[in-house]
């Protein structure tokens, strides 16, 4: 009874996680659309310059003991508080080194505003701080549909703000704005719907024992931010504020489908894995039907959207963002592998294998950073090249982890998906031929395209019978009951 109360959670936490992602992601989506109208690409170039050292600062308080609370099964309103107060005092002291820092950073971009810029901007550190363990206990609770609404209520307050200020002329401002309503927002109403209230205590053998799990976490976290976020940097030093505005829109793009389906299964798969840290043999049934489930939308979204970039980026952003679909194409390419990574490091995450998780990211990120410095040496895409070989040697060293941990390698792996992947690059081959040999309009043919890419998938995906298909088909069935 309680495993089938676990599994009835899982998959309408999964469904409310989706709900909240799309919608915020939609809302954002539009959003992004009308500013890259009224706004310039060097406008979101400056935002792009930044974030990496917002990311990095944020992965100190986000990255490592919301994991750690959610991870141990006991955790207690002492480790709550301990981590609430790290967190804020942490939060702080990186603000105070951001907005001491900003005129260099400024002078290092050579770009003058960026020193205002940011010491505005970083103001999100400490709101972020105020909700990472309410965040953590409502997840750890499962109490996804809460958290939906809230985020949902947040990203639309942001959006208006944002939209509203491009409007009236405030350029970069409109996009700062908007980040700051968003958190606000998102602090406010969390603090309204969780029950728990910090005490101001620091408990140092609390600290201690969270740390031995959380600390890993907030270091891979780190690393993380950093390469994320480095290629950013790599292109703003080397090239042009407008080379990077072409970026960080085809990265935006590209995280519609693959961020957006990562953060649907990482944010309920790890606390749903973590109940099953204990029993090996329910953690790998849990691991292959998410693996096969997300892959089964993941793989024919990116194959998709790499064959109608052109058309696509033309129709939402208009021709002056042409430069941004090689950069998009590469970036769907990498977005191939996204969850299938996300999931394989949430299972070492759950089973509190903290400096293992720690060690696989350090090494793919030396690697990855490696091959970027490399590739950026020729051009932007060189960079996104290295990008797309790194998420592909990135997947091989977390099959060859949990080939130890559970038995369950890249072999097994590439068996539970190849079906799913080869009919989505079957039926990207044929909407392919389709788009070289109809005389229409490139838009009219992009949505053909749409339209014949979904009907053969689906069609192939009964006749073949593919879990990923029977998976969703059961979800339809739970939640429309007879």
């Amino acid at each position: 009874m309680v495993e089938k109360d676990l599994k009835k959670r899982t998959v309408f936490g999964m469904l409310w996680t989706a709900t909240e992602k799309f919608g915020s992601m939609a809302m954002s989506f539009v959003s992004n659309l009308i500013l890259a109208r009224l706004l310039l690409p060097e406008d979101f170039g400056v935002i792009g310059m930044l974030q990496i050292f917002i990311s990095i600062t944020g992965a100190f308080m986000i990255g490592g003991f919301g994991d750690a609370i959610i991870q141990k099964k006991d955790a207690s309103h002492t480790d709550f508080s301990t981590v609430f107060v790290w967190n804020m005092v942490l939060s702080i002291f990186f603000y105070v080194v951001l907005f001491i820092s900003a005129p260099a950073i400024a002078r290092f971009y050579e770009m003058s505003i960026l020193c205002e810029v940011l010491r505005v901007y970083g103001l999100v550190l400490i709101l972020v701080a105020l909700s990472v363990v309410q965040n953590a206990i409502l997840r750890k609770q499962l109490r996804f549909k809460v958290l939906a609404m809230r985020n949902l209520v947040a990203s639309f307050c942001g959006l208006v703000v944002g939209i509203v200020m491009a409007f009236t002329g405030y350029g970069v401002w409109s996009l700062i704005s908007s980040a700051l309503i968003n958190q606000i927002m998102n602090v406010i109403l969390v603090w309204r719907i969780s029950s728990w209230r910090p005490s101001i205590i620091f408990d140092k053998s609390s600290f201690k024992e969270l740390f031995a799990f959380g600390g890993m976490m907030m270091l891979t976290s780190l690393i993380e931010k950093i390469y994320n976020n480095i290629q950013g940097l790599l292109i703003g030093k080397w090239y042009t504020a407008n080379d990077l505005g072409y970026y960080t829109q085809a990265k935006k793009l590209e995280e519609v489908p693959t961020n957006t389906l990562s953060y649907i299964v990482t944010n309920v798969s790890f606390p749903v894995f973590s109940r099953l840290q204990d029993d090996n043999e329910k953690l790998l049934y849990a691991l292959r039907k998410n693996l096969k489930a997300v892959t089964y939308l993941n793989f024919p979204l990116c194959i998709l959207l790499i064959i109608i970039a052109k058309p696509l980026i033309e129709i939402l952003y208009g021709a002056k963002w042409d430069l941004s679909v090689p950069y998009f194409q590469l970036l769907c390419l990498s977005g191939l592998l996204y969850t299938l990574n996300s999931l394989n490091g949430n299972v070492v995450k759950a089973l509190g294998k903290g400096r293992l998780f720690f060690l696989i990211n350090l090494i793919q990120r030396v690697v990855g950073l490696a091959l970027m410095i490399v590739g950026i040496q020729y051009s932007v895409k060189g960079l996104l090249v290295a990008v797309v070989l790194a998420s592909y040697i990135n997947y091989f060293i977390y099959s060859l982890a949990n080939s130890k941990l559970l038995g369950y390698g890249l072999w097994q792996q590439i068996k539970d998906v190849w079906l799913s992947l080869s009919l989505a690059i079957f039926a990207g081959l044929l909407i392919y031929i389709l788009g070289r040999i109809l005389p229409i309009h490139q838009y009219l043919v992009m949505i053909v395209q749409i339209v014949a890419y979904v009907g053969v998938y689906l069609f192939f995906s009964i006749l073949l019978k593919l879990e990923g298909f029977s998976t969703y088909k059961d979800v339809v069935k739970q939640i429309i009951p007879r």
